[in-house]
């Protein structure tokens, strides 16, 4: 075992840090609600802390407007000798921080680039942060020793750790977490006034668009307003480029509209699908599976046995339909081999994109 970890707040993120730091380190759990706390206890997040204890490194998983007060009682017990938080917006709580007159020498705000719709201690995985980028946003009077034992911390939990300051950090962010949240809830609102059924009918494109949307309105209506000098113009950019093409759409216009899509498909190419690496760097294989036992499984032997690594999987489910459509994402040199291994284990080989 290395340096222990506090981890205040069991929730997604606080929980995920436990099981991602099983065997590493002693990790501490606390929580005010006590079922959560249980839960991740349960799931061998880690152990209750007795509130004495003093650990290495405290992280706070708790939202924005709790970090600063409660970063403030705990250093005032000496529950740690160094701190972070998790926070998504940075500039805002650095600046509440500063406000509580504690040493912020000993603090280091970070924030992992990783997250799911579904929030709470039973949706926490050992897996959410592995590749992903964890930002370290030092103050200008972090300590050296407070930033290290943050960055090994993400290090530890299998994220790529990388540095920008607070300011940064939520420029950067608001274009490619937050404004994406504003456009999925957007898009999924307009199903309260479509045609009754209309989502019955829908496809992977609407499911893939609005699946941020189901996250805690609560906590984004916090992240949104605490970032919103660089929201704000985003969303009134996006809204001239939507205007604009629905003036497009009216009026024939199709050069319009075919600029939109191809600077869509330029943006999309920029988007790593894997450890930063991007899609253009891989091609997919679809497969008709039953849902039945064992069929994931089986699609893994295969690529094994022919020698493929599968470097991603997307699943699609065909509502109403016994089967389903995998997607698993190769190597383009492997996908031959891949499609001939699978059609020769009886599975229905769909495409190759």
């Amino acid at each position: 075992m290395t340096a222990s970890v506090l981890v205040v707040g069991t929730g997604l993120i606080g929980t995920s840090v436990g099981l991602a730091l099983h065997d590493r380190r002693r990790v501490l759990l606390t929580d005010s609600a006590a079922d959560r706390l249980d839960v991740a206890v349960g799931r061998g997040a880690g152990e209750r802390w007795d509130g004495a204890e003093p650990a290495d490194l405290v992280l706070l998983a708790v939202p924005p407007s709790v970090v600063a007060p409660e970063l403030r009682r705990l250093m005032e017990r000496g529950a740690g000798r160094a701190y972070t938080h998790v926070a998504s917006i940075q500039s805002h709580v650095q600046r509440e921080i500063d406000a509580t007159g504690v040493d912020t020498s000993l603090v280091c705000g970070g924030h992992p680039l990783a997250g799911r719709e579904t929030a709470g201690p039973g949706a926490a995985t050992a897996e959410l942060f592995l590749g992903r980028p964890w930002v370290l946003c030092p103050s200008e009077r972090t300590g050296a020793a407070a930033a290290d034992a943050v960055r090994a911390l993400a290090t530890d939990c299998g994220a790529e750790p990388l540095e920008l300051s607070p300011a940064e950090h939520d420029r950067t962010v608001a274009l490619v977490s937050h404004l994406p949240q504003v456009a999925a809830s957007a898009v999924a609102a307009r199903l309260l006034t479509g045609p009754p059924g209309a989502a019955d009918v829908s496809g992977p494109g609407l499911q893939d668009t609005t699946r941020v949307a189901a996250s805690d309105p609560s906590l984004w209506v916090e992240v949104l307003l605490g970032n919103r000098g660089y929201v704000a113009p985003l969303v009134r950019e996006l809204a001239g480029d939507l205007d604009r093409l629905a003036a497009a759409l009216e009026s024939g216009a199709d050069g319009a509209v075919r600029d939109l899509l191809e600077r869509g498909s330029r943006g999309r190419a920029l988007v790593p699908v894997k450890r930063g690496e991007h899609d253009r760097d891989f091609t997919s294989v679809a497969v008709s599976v039953p849902d039945a036992p064992g069929q994931l499984a089986g699609l893994f032997v295969t690529a094994a046995d022919a020698g493929v690594n599968v470097e991603d999987v997307r699943v699609e489910h065909l509502r109403g339909r016994p089967s389903g459509v995998i997607e698993l994402v190769v190597q383009p040199g492997d996908r031959q081999r891949l499609q001939t291994a699978l059609a020769t284990a009886g599975f229905a080989v769909l495409r190759a994109d």
